[in-house]
């Protein structure tokens, strides 16, 4: 949140410093868009006894895709530089990952990540062509059910999104389309069951503990926007 917010006011600085700019050269964009994304990432599941001793220790890594919309606005100012806020309210559902032992019983993971958002700085390039770079937060919901009982705490994330695409208009419309791919790249993730290291006890389970690293993501987006302003 606090990148997002950092960038939010630096932008509003720059934007709208009635000194710097022509009101003229101002515009806004505002477009939804269908994307579709894959995503990876390493997880090491650390269970510990209620001695605080170590039972087992589970490393994957894995991909999924997954599709969703967004919503976004941008101020455009000129022609060639647009600073852009974008929303997405689907959650992004990892498949469930089920594994049983005898140690543990069953256990059943899945996560969502929800309410990404994102802000970006946008450079237009002459012919429709554009490059974006920005900061990106989400939340993770994760949904387990484990025979202890437990749950691990949901937990949010930050990181960084770099892209490049193409816009078109649509005739002497102020609607354009847009073709845009992107790469996303997540801070890594540490979240447990809530049980300290040393409040192990046979009710409890112990401490279980996922740490997750090289969250990653390649996304195609489709958007249609309109454009209000400006020469």
């Amino acid at each position: 949140m606090r990148k997002i917010l950092t960038i939010v006011s630096l932008l509003s600085l720059i934007s709208f410093n009635a000194n710097a700019l022509d009101r003229s050269s101002l515009s806004i964009t505002a477009g939804i868009a269908a994307n579709t994304a894959v995503y990876g990432a390493s997880a090491k599941e650390t269970n510990r006894a209620e001695d605080n001793t170590i039972k087992t220790v589970k490393s994957e890594s894995g991909a999924f895709q997954e599709s969703h919309s967004s919503y976004l606005v941008e101020l455009n100012v000129g022609e060639f530089i647009s600073l852009g806020y974008e929303h997405t309210p689907d959650a992004i559902t990892t498949p469930e990952a089920d594994r049983t032992n005898n140690q543990n019983g069953s256990t059943t993971v899945k996560v969502d990540f929800n309410d990404l958002n994102i802000a970006y700085l946008k450079l237009n390039i002459p012919g429709g062509l554009y490059v974006k770079a920005g900061v990106l937060e989400t939340d993770l919901d994760i949904k387990e059910s484990m025979a202890s009982g437990s749950t691990y705490q949901n937990v949010s994330t930050e990181g960084t999104i770099m892209g490049l695409g193409y816009a078109k208009a649509l005739g002497d419309s102020r609607f354009a389309v847009r073709v845009e791919g992107s790469y996303l790249d997540l801070d890594d993730v540490t979240t447990s069951n809530g049980v300290s290291t040393t409040g192990g006890t046979v009710a409890n389970g112990g401490r279980n503990q996922i740490d997750a690293s090289n969250l990653e993501g390649l996304n195609a987006k489709v958007a249609l926007t309109f454009t209000l302003g400006g020469q």
